[in-house]
């Protein structure tokens, strides 16, 4: 067992295991193979078959992207402002009368133990005079 142990410290890597390892760790397979075995000329062309399927497929979604995504999410911005721009005008005809169909105020709602530091003290930060409905 001591004979093993003496000579373990000998071994060391060849320069060309350091040099192995190092790649493999850096993902560069490129120095590992030769370009004449056929391993190598096979697996230099699966990377490039690779790349070449990376850049295509980057392309293509850049295209889908810029020519259908942006379109659909412009159209739907104009629909959505619309929508909202009829609403509010819609909100601001019948502003002044009283709605009739109130939910019903609840004891757990609205409850104020200081007033906000505010306006009048009464009304949260983002309260809307056009939809809230102000209690006393």
């Amino acid at each position: 067992m001591s004979s093993i142990l003496r000579t373990a410290h000998i071994v060391r890597p060849t320069v060309a295991a350091r040099v192995a390892a190092r790649n493999v760790s850096r993902r560069n397979y490129h120095h590992l193979y030769d370009e004449n075995t056929v391993m190598g000329k096979k697996f230099l062309d699966e990377q490039k078959a690779i790349h070449h399927h990376a850049s295509s497929t980057a392309g293509m979604w850049y295209k889908v992207s810029l020519y259908v995504a942006l379109p659909l999410v412009t159209v739907a911005l104009i629909r959505s402002f619309k929508q909202e721009t009829e609403h509010i005008s819609h909100v601001k005809h019948h502003a002044h009368e009283e709605p009739e169909d109130l939910p019903p105020e609840f004891p757990y709602q609205n409850i104020r133990r200081k007033d906000f530091f505010w306006g009048n003290g009464d009304k949260t930060l983002f309260w809307n005079d056009l939809t809230n409905v102000h209690r006393e």
